[in-house]
């Protein structure tokens, strides 16, 4: 099967088999000859990622091609073109199978072995052209020598040519009932044979096995992946940059069943999982997505929340935004930190998809830096005891400090930083507030800071977990306007400061609609004492109008719509 389209040009990025979304350039989907009249259709700021189908440049087992051979494997000749016409661009680095390439990636001569999901399925996908692309594994010892071969003939080419382009590792994923997989995990035969050697090295008399091998197979999987990752940073030393997770849209098991049924995957599933992924602050590929399935309210969607600027500050060529300025940035005004779902059986997450849908993050932990404090002052910060260590307790009794609002789920927390939190309290003469609804609840206050603790096993379960929320952020008095919407209707929120003629408000608010649904839906915005509804920005078979108690709006089906809001004060305390 050849790989490469034919020579007609399409200016259309969301049409186009070498631009397939993200500012990525799959340079061997088309002759060399044409790699030029495309990279000139980027838009010139937009920094271009490079993925690179490191199978692709396999001459033979001990030889690797990167221009000598095959022109479309030139990536000397890719890098002069994107400096003569003055572009920016990085490589991304496969760290697991990627299911946009044949075999995941891996050279023809490496491939013995399918990925097996835990449901026993073998791994595959379809592309934009709806050619299946079997995924192998990465657990054959092949593959792990190929790689490391790969990388030590790239660096040579980089360093040979002097290419300066940095490099990022990516570990693909999919979503799958709503909780994402990597394509590195694998049940394949040549899994259980590298995992059978890995526990007897660790059990070698075969006492003290665990009767669950669950967790000692988790931990075999992200072993094997450090050690690709190990090897490519290793190996790219001054080039590497790190590594990032990307969730592939349309990547799945089944996904791949649905589209390639005549109806496809629908559009309104397609949406549910970019406000998840934008929840959970994680990136993603739209690679495999076809014209036809990239289409109404998708493109919109991604190109004006995972667009240029998303991707830069993702990738590190831009700083996060830690000020606000004259251009518009994402706002949240909750970061939930968990990997598990105790908060959702807590009811907190549930109340916060009531309440602040699109205004709250979930992350599985946190990175105490400078931009981060700056950046997310405003935000109710919630973390989980049984998570901390002493270092990131003495994290986020810092942030109370500095004026940030804080909860904090005592359960589990390890007696040792149970003992340091009440040793914090006395040392600083801070005196709590105790009520015990639902659960007993402690509030600290010092300044602007305020930290909040909780039994959080005492809610699960409860009838009352919906009311306890309630009047915990009631206490913390966020301004912020209530929006009643379907479930189905999507909203993203971002912020800007007040230009020279908005002098009276402190900020603007800008929230956009979409409705990716074949029905009429309605919202309702309720703007309180604190807002003014400023503008509708783009409506799209959409309409707004202004009522005693807000801004009514009406969607059609595929609508969408942008509303500003000034705020004109803060609430007192």
């Amino acid at each position: 099967m050849s790989y490469l389209e034919d020579s007609r040009e399409n200016s259309d990025p969301a049409h186009d088999p070498v631009r397939p979304g993200e500012q990525w350039f799959f340079y061997w989907k088309t002759s060399a000859a044409l790699w030029e009249s495309r990279i000139l259709q980027f838009p010139k700021s937009d920094i271009i990622f490079i993925p690179l189908y490191w199978g692709f440049h396999a001459e033979s087992a001990a030889e690797w091609d990167f221009g000598k051979i095959h022109s479309e494997r030139d990536l000397l000749r890719l890098s002069q073109l994107m400096t003569q016409h003055g572009r920016r661009f990085c490589w991304i680095l496969p760290l697991s199978p990627a299911p946009f390439f044949p075999n995941g990636g891996v050279p023809a001569f490496a491939a013995r072995t399918m990925s097996l999901s835990q449901d026993g399925i073998h791994l595959a996908a379809l592309d934009r052209e709806h050619n299946l692309n079997k995924l192998l594994t990465f657990f054959e010892p092949k593959v792990f020598s190929a790689f490391s071969q790969f990388l030590k003939s790239f660096v040579s080419f980089l360093s040979e040519q002097k290419v300066e382009a940095p490099v990022w590792g990516a570990e693909f994923f999919y979503l799958e009932e709503n909780r994402k997989v990597s394509y590195f995990t694998d049940a394949s035969v040549a899994f259980e044979h590298g995992f059978s050697r890995y526990f007897r090295q660790k059990f070698p008399e075969g006492t003290g096995a665990p009767a669950d091998p669950g967790p000692l197979k988790h931990e075999f999987t992200r072993e094997v992946a450090g050690l690709f990752r190990e090897t490519a940073e290793a190996f790219l030393s001054t080039y590497w940059m790190g590594r990032q997770e990307v969730i592939v849209l349309g990547g799945s098991p089944r996904d791949c069943i649905q589209r390639a049924l005549p109806a496809g995957k629908s559009q309104l599933s397609y949406a549910r999982e970019l406000v998840k992924l934008h929840t959970h602050d994680e990136w993603l590929s739209s690679a495999l997505l076809s014209r036809g399935e990239k289409r109404d309210l998708l493109p919109v969607i991604l190109s004006e929340h995972f667009g240029p600027r998303e991707a830069e500050e993702k990738y590190l060529f831009q700083k996060p935004r830690t000020e606000l300025t004259e251009e518009y940035s994402p706002y949240g005004v909750v970061e939930v930190y968990t990997d598990n779902d105790s908060f959702r059986k807590q009811g907190l997450l549930g109340f916060l998809d009531d309440h602040y849908k699109s205004l709250y993050t979930q992350k599985p932990d946190f990175s105490f830096s400078n931009e981060w404090v700056l950046g997310s002052q405003h935000k109710i910060k919630v973390f989980q005891g049984s998570k901390q260590t002493r270092v990131h307790l003495g994290q986020i009794l810092k942030l109370f400090l500095m004026g940030h609002r804080v909860l904090l789920d005592l359960q589990d927390l390890p007696a040792e930083l149970e003992k340091k939190l009440h040793i914090f309290f006395i040392e600083n003469n801070i005196r709590s507030q105790t009520v015990n609804f639902v659960t007993p609840t402690s509030i600290y206050e010092l300044g602007d800071g305020r930290l909040v603790t909780f039994e959080g096993r005492r809610l699960v379960g409860k009838p009352e977990q919906r009311s306890f929320w309630q009047h915990i952020f009631k206490y913390f008095t966020l301004t912020q306007p209530e929006v009643s919407m379907d479930e189905d209707v999507l909203s993203f929120w971002k912020i800007r400061g007040a230009s020279a003629h908005e002098l009276s408000y402190l900020d603007v608010r800008r929230v956009n609609f979409y409705n990716p649904t074949s029905y009429k839906k309605h919202v309702t915005i309720h703007t309180k004492n604190h807002f003014a509804f400023l503008r509708a920005v783009d409506p799209l078979r959409a309409t707004a109008k202004s009522v005693s108690q807000g801004v009514e709006i009406e969607l059609l089906p595929n609508g969408k719509i942008t509303l500003d809001f000034g705020h004109y004060e803060e609430v007192a305390r």
